[in-house]
């Protein structure tokens, strides 16, 4: 029986004969000499791979084919299989593993795969190293090279160029000493084989650079904890912690049944879904047969020990980061330790450079740094953050490496800058621009200010989520002046928040979370002007939340103590806040009495600002009481108040003047003036500013006629108001989108949107709009033939109407007053009445409002 050897030393002979080929046919059909086919196939001399491969293609040999053809370059030769094995239950990466495939099939002869420790990087090599195998029949390496690794010396470029030739058995004859002659070897021996290398874990994009071949046939396949972006021409792999789904896949594979849905989405949070990690808890729960999932979960929840239950000697997260961040200088080092008191989830150049008492410049570069060596991540221009394992690991090296005198120091710098931008953010945009220009300038840091509105309030909304955790922070630092005055400019900026919690939700909000902090702060440290202040701020956002009567008692409060300490202009403001709750629950007259009474404080400090405030807010309760003269004086004395760069009240103005020309009898160009404010406030987002205005175009539309387009934009904004969780908004939206509904015929869907604006007006106390749904209600009633509703709402309509002192009382009361006559003469109601009820909503529709 033939040994292995002849059997290698007559593969060509088999194939050529499987074949039905002539050692003459072969060498006309592959271009290679009969002589050197005979010598092949009698052992005498070794092929060359450029005439295996022509040699293959005349056989028409793939596969295992031509790698049993490859061996007969040397009877005695292996072709490398060195790929570790792959994991069994390996999940997940479906989408990166076809990415690699496609750019292989597209002519890539380098992929690289870089993310941070922990990622995966390795075990999607080796899968895609298996799956690509088949086309790279001269073999396959892997190589670890040890770039972030304490398991053993980092090799030279010599040593992995010989580890690559003997891998490839041409290392019996003698090799160059010269470094650059070995380079020169190995790509020689490489040019015309079809190779596998996967070199794992590599220093840099330099290190693979000098490793690749000098000919695009075999493929190289790089991973590095280190951007390998650089490297030039490879197709680049950035690996993140996967999607929840791909997570819960992963888990779900290495624990089979063990777990539920919900408790593999449970441990992939608390393992920030980073592979390593929640492959070492499945481990641990391997090991631990007795244990259900939840044990794992209750030993996973606290966070200072969540590292130790993810701790398996090297193969830890904690030793994967470690040998990351040995790699890194010692000032490196110290910012990433220092980023691990951040207390929100990002930041910028400025509060880095803070914790280090650095240049922002210089800390932006090494921010960069970080990112490159995937210890930090980047998700937008200008801002850093950890992922939670790495900020969990800087804590903990910060208390082992820091001193509790320099960490706190640099705490209190952080809080510092982020002092100096909240209060020059909230001098743009609070109403109290003195009051807020003082903090400003008391706290300030000598950083950048804002031009304009726009920019401040950009900067807040980027940090909002920050600010709320500085506050937190300072507050269980015992850093009680900052937090206090951090919460302060927080709440600032409750009026321009997008996501200001409303109604159910307001006791979620963070600004009340905030300023509770606030006002036990102030009540802890007995500061009456604290106390004041914090309290004007809780009772404005009860106001928005439709909690009145405490609303009324912190405002009152917060009124008193203001004026005794002689802070008069923001008594003022305070004061007009009452104004607003007296107009949302529709006591429009009390609430004209009471904006009077703050806009006469304002105007004898001669504060401008919340003069011109008071006056514009002044107005909606005039448009209600249908003062429209008075209305027009208002906002001719709040414009000329104004401040050069207060462009978000200018707009308010505008809006209110556009419901002037529509009262006034001209709704086309109220529309007009409309649509130009909706541009202005950048088109018809989610604001309350916007859909207030969307309201208001709504109006003008209905009242030209034009009730399809109206129920549009009335219909976007209950959509937006519901989006803000706005009440206030959301019930006058939905009594004008009933309107154009009945306007429109649709008399089933109309009377559904104003008896939701009931349900909503009747918990808040909002005796106008529970007015105007009994109206609408009344408008479809009689529409729709049923004359017994339509009495029975417009006499709850004209009661609410004669309490809130408004145009419609008269209206309505007429109304009334002609239906009793029809009914006293004994008048069928017949198909006239419709037409009549119409012609009376039409009639009521001229007494508008602004929100």
């Amino acid at each position: 029986m033939p040994d292995r050897a002849s059997d290698d030393l007559s593969s060509l002979r088999l194939l050529r004969q499987r074949a039905m080929m002539t050692q003459e046919e072969l060498a006309l059909k592959s271009g290679v000499g009969t002589r050197t086919i005979r010598d092949i196939e009698s052992g005498k001399v070794r092929p060359q791979p450029k005439t295996v491969r022509l040699l293959a293609e005349a056989l028409g040999l793939a596969g295992n084919g031509q790698s049993l053809l490859a061996r007969a370059r040397d009877p005695l030769a292996l072709v490398p299989r060195e790929l570790p094995r792959a994991l069994a239950s390996f999940a997940g990466r479906g989408g990166h593993l076809d990415a690699i495939t496609a750019a292989v099939d597209d002519g890539a002869a380098v992929v690289t795969v870089h993310g941070m420790a922990g990622v995966g990087k390795t075990s999607l090599a080796i899968r895609a190293a298996h799956t690509l195998a088949p086309r790279y029949p001269d073999g396959q390496l892997f190589i670890d090279l040890h770039g972030f690794s304490q398991a053993g010396p980092r090799p030279g470029l010599r040593s992995v160029l010989t580890r690559v030739l003997r891998g490839l058995d041409v290392a019996e004859r003698a090799l160059p000493d010269d470094t650059d002659e070995l380079t020169a070897r190995y790509r020689s021996v490489l040019a015309d084989r079809r190779v596998l290398l996967v070199f794992d874990n590599a220093v840099n994009a330099e290190q693979v650079e000098a490793l690749l071949p000098g000919t695009s046939v075999s493929l190289v396949l790089a991973t590095s904890r280190r951007d390998l972006s650089p490297v030039a021409g490879a197709h680049s792999v950035p690996l993140e912690p996967p999607p929840m789904g791909e997570a819960v896949a992963m888990i779900g594979a290495a624990l089979a049944d063990r777990i539920t849905p919900d408790e593999a989405v449970a441990i992939a949070e608390r393992c920030g879904r980073l592979p390593l990690a929640m492959g070492l808890a499945a481990a641990r729960l391997h090991s631990r047969p007795l244990w259900r999932a939840g044990d794992l979960l209750d030993r996973l929840a606290d966070e200072d020990r969540l590292l130790d239950e993810l701790d398996m000697g090297h193969r830890g997260v904690a030793a994967a980061l470690r040998a990351s961040y040995l790699e890194l200088d010692p000032g490196l080092r110290r910012l990433l330790r220092r980023l691990g008191l951040v207390p929100g989830d990002d930041v910028d150049a400025h509060a880095a450079a803070a914790l280090c008492g650095d240049d922002p410049e210089r800390t932006a570069a090494m921010l960069e740094s970080l990112v490159d060596v995937h210890l930090a991540e980047t998700r937008s221009p200008g801002r850093y953050r950890l992922h939670d394992l790495v900020r969990l690991f800087a804590t903990r090296l910060a208390a082992l490496e820091e001193t509790q005198a320099d960490l706190d120091e640099a705490l209190r710098r952080m809080l510092g800058v982020h002092l100096h931008f909240a209060y020059h953010a909230a001098a743009r945009l609070h109403p109290n621009k003195r009051r807020f220009a003082e903090a400003a300038a008391a706290h300030d840091a000598g950083l950048p200010g804002f031009a304009d509105q726009p920019a401040a309030l950009s900067w807040f909304q980027t940090e909002r989520g920050n600010l709320e955790a500085a506050v937190v922070a300072a507050a269980r630092a015992d850093r009680l002046e900052e937090a206090w005055h951090l919460a302060t400019a927080f709440n600032a900026f409750f009026v321009h928040d997008p996501d200001t919690a409303f109604g159910g939700r307001m006791r979620d909000s963070p600004h009340t979370a905030v300023n509770r902090i606030a006002l036990d702060i102030a009540r802890r440290t007995g500061d009456a002007r604290k106390e004041a202040f914090t309290l004007g701020d809780a009772g404005r956002q009860l106001v928005a939340a439709g909690r009145h009567r405490e609303a009324i008692g912190h405002l009152h409060r917060s009124v008193a103590l203001k004026r005794d300490l002689g802070e008069f202009g923001d008594a003022a403001l305070t004061l007009a806040n009452i104004g607003i709750l007296y107009r949302r629950s529709g006591r429009f007259a009390e609430s004209v009495e009471v904006h009077e009474a703050a806009l006469a404080q304002a105007e004898a400090v001669g504060d401008d600002a919340a003069a011109a405030l008071i006056s514009t807010n002044m107005v909606v309760p005039l448009l209600r009481l249908g003062r429209f003269a008075e209305t027009e004086r208002r906002l001719a004395a709040a414009e000329r108040r104004l401040d050069a760069g207060d462009e978000h009240n200018r707009i308010r103005i505008e809006v209110f003047r556009g419901v002037l020309e529509r009262e006034l009898g001209d709704p086309a160009k109220a529309a007009d003036m409309h649509s130009a404010c909706l541009q202005a406030y950048r088109g018809e987002g989610a604001t309350a500013d916007g859909t207030a205005t969307l309201i208001e175009l709504g109006a003008d539309l209905l009242r030209a006629g034009r009730a399809g387009e109206a129920a549009t934009r009335f219909g976007r904004a209950v959509e937006h108001a519901e989006r803000l969780a706005d009440p206030s908004l959301e019930r006058t939206a939905r009594n004008d989108l009933g309107r154009a509904l009945t306007a429109s015929g649709r008399i089933a869907a109309a009377v559904g949107e104003h008896e939701r604006a009931a349900a909503l007006a009747a918990s808040y106390q909002d005796t106008y709009e529970l007015a105007r749904a009994h109206h609408g209600l009344a408008d479809a009633g009689a529409l729709g033939g049923d004359p017994a509703e339509e009495l029975r709402h417009l006499r709850s309509a004209a009661e609410g109407y004669e309490e809130c002192g408004v145009p419609e009382a008269a209206v309505v009361a007429e109304r009334l007053d002609g239906l009793g006559r029809l009914g006293s003469i004994g008048l069928p109601h017949g198909s006239a009445r419709p037409a009549q009820c119409r012609a009376g909503a039409c009639k009521t529709a001229t007494r508008r409002r602004s929100r």
